[in-house]
């Protein structure tokens, strides 16, 4: 991310943790491929645009060992060049709900299926995409990805060159030593409709114990 100052404080991990238990498990196990479903890019929480300093970085927390298809994430590694390219095509940016940028999977070649033991922890650059597998292995598989924000947006475009591992990549992507982009419209923090289900849920749970 180009060093510690260029991140936003504070840095939280919270007990969202993303649990496979048994999903399709009735089916046969499914190698990494653009034929996967489920490809996507994180970020439902925000208006994305090339330089977005949201999601500085994308985490996957191993909090149970992840054996060979046992449930483990699949990521595209090559994914990050059409997502540059794609999102550098529009300085209005893209609200979540109006963008599906796992449609950008065919572009991709390279598929990984993430695995490891308790503690691991894998960090991503933030426009790689990824996609649930399935777990016929009987173990459950617990993750949390919580997001790295930068303090500020990336810069494509330093005097210094001083560019982090991360602006460098899309940089390569593009094919330029730098770039001069800017934004045509204001940043957006959006509520996402998962969080309007999980208050709600939350609300019922409550009036439930208050009752019993």
């Amino acid at each position: 991310m180009g060093g510690e100052e260029r991140i936003a404080l504070p840095v939280n991990w919270s007990d969202g943790f993303i649990v496979n238990f048994n999903v399709r498990a009735d089916e046969p196990w499914q190698a990494p491929s653009a034929a996967a479903s489920g490809w996507h890019k994180d970020g439902d929480w925000f208006r994305h645009f090339l330089d977005s300093p949201e999601q500085g970085l994308l985490t996957i927390v191993i909090w149970s060992d992840i054996g060979p298809q046992s449930g483990g994430t699949f990521v595209a590694p090559d994914s990050i060049a059409p997502v540059a390219r794609f999102l550098r095509k529009r300085p209005v940016g893209y609200h979540p709900a109006e963008v599906r940028f796992g449609d950008l999977i065919g572009e991709c070649t390279e598929f990984v299926e993430v695995t490891g033991q308790v503690g691991d922890v894998f960090l991503l650059h933030p426009y790689m995409l990824h996609a649930a597998s399935n777990n016929p292995s009987g173990r459950p598989r617990f993750i949390t990805n919580p997001p790295v924000s930068l303090r500020e947006p990336m810069c494509f475009c330093r005097a210094n060159g001083d560019y982090s591992p991360v602006e460098g990549a899309v940089l390569r992507a593009l094919g330029v030593e730098s770039l001069e982009f800017q934004i045509s419209t204001d940043r957006e923090r959006v509520v996402p409709e998962r969080v309007a289900r999980q208050e709600k849920m939350l609300a019922e749970q409550n009036v439930r114990l208050s009752q019993s």
